[in-house]
């Protein structure tokens, strides 16, 4: 019974998990910046662009869960403090999302018409592998029961689900291209800011009630 409830909790974790990580990165709001960034390029450059993109996210958000808890040991700050002030971020980046900003908390300024030649910085960080993403990787591993031997197995997984859908968006992006019109493209930020405002404010209020239990 006790392995079953191991299981569905480990399930659970990964769904929540990947969900938050998926919206934070929300590749789709940054496929104006990609084309931008690869302007003129193969497909074949395309898709290893996207690739390079994909595995910096993997990177970024692996080393983030994984020694996230060990940076926080090093200042003594709390796993209450951090999950309340890590809900407060998530909180204003899904309000910016939701106002369709393109700068602030979650990356610099959105400007499809400005050339970039790296795509590391600043399209995998900050404005995938943003601050809000990075903290949401870094609380879910905190926060992941029945962690195999100190490794946050479900948070990883969720990680690397998130970045796999870097990978499938941005593969897909030529096609996007045409496919998707600069309304559909606001309408899906507004919808993923609206599910990350809720998973924000979870996180807060449990930060909260944890640090005043405690």
């Amino acid at each position: 019974m006790a392995g079953r409830e191991y299981r569905v909790s480990v399930i659970d974790q990964i769904l929540y998990g990947s969900i938050a990580l998926i919206a934070l990165t929300n590749p789709l709001a940054e496929l104006p910046f990609f084309f931008a960034a690869t302007d003129g390029s193969s497909r074949a450059e395309l898709r290893r662009a996207a690739v390079k993109v994909a595995v910096g996210v993997l990177i970024v958000l692996t080393v983030a869960a994984v020694a996230g808890a060990r940076i926080l040991n090093l200042f003594d700050v709390s796993f209450a403090a951090f999950r309340t002030a890590g809900g407060l971020v998530v909180i204003l980046a899904a309000l910016e999302m939701l106002r369709g900003a393109g700068f602030g908390i979650t990356g610099v300024r959105r400007d499809p018409g400005e050339t970039e030649d790296h795509l590391w910085v600043p399209l995998v960080m900050p404005l995938i592998a943003g601050p809000a993403s990075i903290t949401a990787a870094i609380t879910l591993a905190l926060d992941e029961a029945g962690a195999l031997i100190g490794i946050p197995v479900a948070t990883l997984i969720a990680v690397f689900v998130a970045s796999v859908g870097v990978l499938a968006v941005l593969l897909a992006a030529s096609f996007l291209s045409h496919a998707l019109s600069r309304r559909a493209v606001r309408i899906f930020e507004r919808f993923s800011g609206l599910i990350l405002l809720a998973i924000g404010c979870q996180m807060c209020l449990s930060g909260v009630r944890e640090f005043f239990a405690a």
